[in-house]
């Protein structure tokens, strides 16, 4: 006596002949779950945000309440601004045109998202300011001194022009040549002091120094007023200035072109004007608040570095500077901070910077021809040109795992490690396998899968293994799969593919996790596959389909599964009688195979507790039956298959020479 029974049941391994597969094993697993060991359908996909038009590729949860979704027509890379606390809701992404980003105020204010965004980086400005020194002044004047007082006010006499004290606060004067009156001598007033209050048409008030003030009364003395003296023969010294803009949030960039040298002292006074109040880059946005700071040259024993002078506001074109070496702030921290890889074709003839992901440590990562570009850290609006590493073929995608950046190439992947963005490390790991789309690329956690020519692969720091190496031939995995179109997802610990056949569509499932017997089971597709977002916060897949935003198996209605077995032999030739299934729900279609050939086709249904079986091989009207169990028609072979088609739970099936045989079985 024979029988065939099947009670555990598991995916695909097209790689291996029919008749020499597993027992467990499928010739055909099409939209059907494993994960249980029985058959169980998959569920329809819901309709979850209607899109604004059906050329949409890319989508990217913006907010949760209200839920906010960004479109975009292009294959686009969104991340969040990593800056600790930061609270405009910012988001960069590439793709485009050019790096952008937008912050909620610029992002939501439309109806279809994201509104507007704004080029990623803050230019530099392109022309050098003009400097001067501000040339000496002298005018008679009175000056008022009140006793242990730190002013004095300077008045203008009458003969003389209210233009002659024409200066700004922090300009140096120096009072020369006072006659002796009222107890106050030259040796207690001559000096040179800073202007401490804005001067009106006649009048300004400096601050005086300790030895001024000490034996000063209530006097009056008249004679020598000097603006930009350096009476007191402050050292000569050579200096230049540069200025940056600065956005709204603080996002500054890299300097302007230097000014000319000009020979100054601590005493004297420097104009700063023909400063730019605006940029030539298209698409900025520096912000109603936006400023430029500007810096100044300062020579120590070392080196010479610009130190931080002042700043106006950005419509501002010019700055007057009396400040002294030793008042000089912080050093230019912004000298190598250029954008990111733009449209500017003479600088990146390879195109604008893409793939945009967040590595570790603030750092963001984007790519452009065969250079790996990283930011600054904490600064997504900073692209230092030391920060971008050469690889030796151009690359198809990056995706960052916590090992490092994995970079695809049309050859080779490679490894990219390190923490400090200015000190990257590139190795080349030993395959021969190119990624064949860049969209097929998946952050699956700890690894990150792709699409090769030969399978999926996984790279795992600096190796590589190809997943579907013991499952698919190469030649079956580019015909049957079309690699090279393959859109990849992250799904519930498992990659969902799917790819555009030319004239159809088609999709699979692909569990790593498993030993290899649920691993592979087939999707269909009746549409396009045109992108889609993996939602960290539910962990669900949401896929563009037509101008729809679906979520993947979000539905409560099954899809009808169709599960075939291997091909299983029998020593001696067998006619098999009868077939028994057994499932949580009817109705059930199968059928049974002898020697290639349907030998029985029928569905088992109920009513209420009662059972029948409609045949259409052979064909026969529907006879009530006690249970499960039917006959089969009479038919010797050897070479048996048996599938199932249905969107019921079914938990076995059986088939044998007896009704005994199977009741034992």
């Amino acid at each position: 006596m024979a029988y065939i029974k099947i009670n555990t049941f598991g995916g695909l391994a097209p790689r291996t002949s029919p008749r020499l597969l597993r027992d467990d094993l499928a010739t055909v697993a099409s939209d059907v779950n494993l994960e249980s060991g029985r058959l169980v359908p998959v569920k329809d996909n819901t309709d979850h945000v209607t899109l604004s038009n059906t050329t949409r590729k890319s989508v990217f949860k913006y907010t949760d309440s209200p839920e906010r979704w960004l479109q975009f027509d292009e294959e686009v890379d969104v991340v969040r601004n990593p800056i600790p606390g930061e609270t405009n809701d910012t988001v960069y992404w590439s793709g485009q045109t050019f790096p952008k980003m937008g912050r909620s105020s610029d992002i939501v204010s439309g109806s279809v998202y994201p509104a507007a965004g704004f080029r990623l980086g803050i230019p530099a400005p392109t022309a050098a300011p003009t400097v001067a020194p501000v040339a000496v002044r002298s005018f008679d004047g009175v000056i008022d001194f009140v006793n242990e007082s730190t002013t004095a006010t300077v008045t203008t006499k009458t003969s003389g022009s209210n233009a002659d004290h024409s200066a700004s606060v922090g300009e140096f004067v120096t009072l020369v040549g006072f006659s002796t009156t009222g107890g106050v001598t030259a040796e207690n007033i001559n000096g040179t002091f800073k202007i401490k209050t804005v001067p009106t048409s006649s009048s300004f008030t400096v601050e005086l120094s300790a030895a001024a003030t000490s034996t000063a009364t209530s006097s009056s003395v008249s004679n020598g007023v000097k603006l930009g003296d350096n009476s007191e023969g402050e050292i000569d010294y050579e200096t230049s200035y540069v200025y940056t803009f600065v956005s709204a949030y603080g996002e500054e960039g890299p300097p302007s072109p230097a000014s000319t040298v000009i020979t100054t002292d601590d005493n004297m006074t420097i104009n700063i004007t023909q400063m730019e109040t605006s940029t030539t880059k298209s698409n900025s946005n520096f912000g109603t608040g936006a400023k430029k700071r500007i810096y100044r040259s300062n020579t120590g024993s070392n080196t010479t570095q610009f130190q931080f002078v002042g700043e106006v506001a950005m419509a501002t074109a010019s700055f007057v500077d009396s400040s002294k070496n030793s008042e000089l702030a912080e050093v230019i921290p912004s000298t190598t901070w250029i954008a990111p890889p733009d449209d500017d074709a003479s600088l990146y003839p390879d195109g604008p910077m893409k793939g945009l992901i967040p590595v570790q440590n603030g750092i963001f990562a984007g790519f452009t021809g065969n250079r790996v570009c990283f930011s600054e850290p904490y600064q997504p609006h900073a692209w230092p040109a030391d920060y971008r590493i050469g690889i030796e073929e151009p690359i198809v995608g990056i995706k960052a795992t916590s090992n490092g950046l994995v970079v695809t190439t049309t050859s080779t992947p490679y490894l990219v490690t390190g923490s400090d963005p200015s000190a990257m490390v590139a190795i080349k790991i030993e395959t021969a396998e190119k990624c064949m789309s860049r969209r097929s690329m998946v952050d699956m956690g700890q690894y990150v899968v792709y699409a090769s020519p030969d399978g999926l692969i996984a790279v795992t720091g600096a190796t590589a293994q190809n997943l579907t190496e013991r499952l698919i031939t190469p030649a079956q995995w580019q015909a049957d799969y079309y690699p090279n179109t393959i859109e990849g997802f992250y799904w519930q610990g498992r990659y969902v593919g799917f790819f555009n056949t030319g004239s159809g569509f088609g999709g699979f499932i692909f569990d790593p996790r498993d030993d290899g017997s649920l691993a592979l089971t087939n999707l269909e597709a009746s549409a396009l596959i045109r992108g889609g977002f993996t939602d960290p916060d539910d962990n669900e897949l949401y896929l563009i389909i037509g101008n729809k935003l679906k979520k993947f198996q979000g539905s409560g209605t099954n899809l009808s599964y169709n599960w075939k077995s291997k091909e299983f032999y029998t020593p001696r030739p067998v006619s098999f009688g009868f077939a028994r299934i057994d499932a949580e729900a009817y109705p059930v279609s199968f059928k049974v195979y002898g020697d290639g050939s349907v030998i029985y086709h029928a569905t088992i249904a109920t009513s209420g507790s009662a059972f029948s079986v409609t045949g259409t091989t052979p064909s026969f009207s529907a006879t009530d039956i006690p249970d499960t169990m039917v006959r089969l028609p009479a038919s010797v072979h050897t070479k048996f298959a048996i599938e199932i088609l249905a969107d019921k739970i079914v938990n076995e099936v059986c088939i044998g020479e007896s009704i005994e045989e199977l009741k034992e079985a």
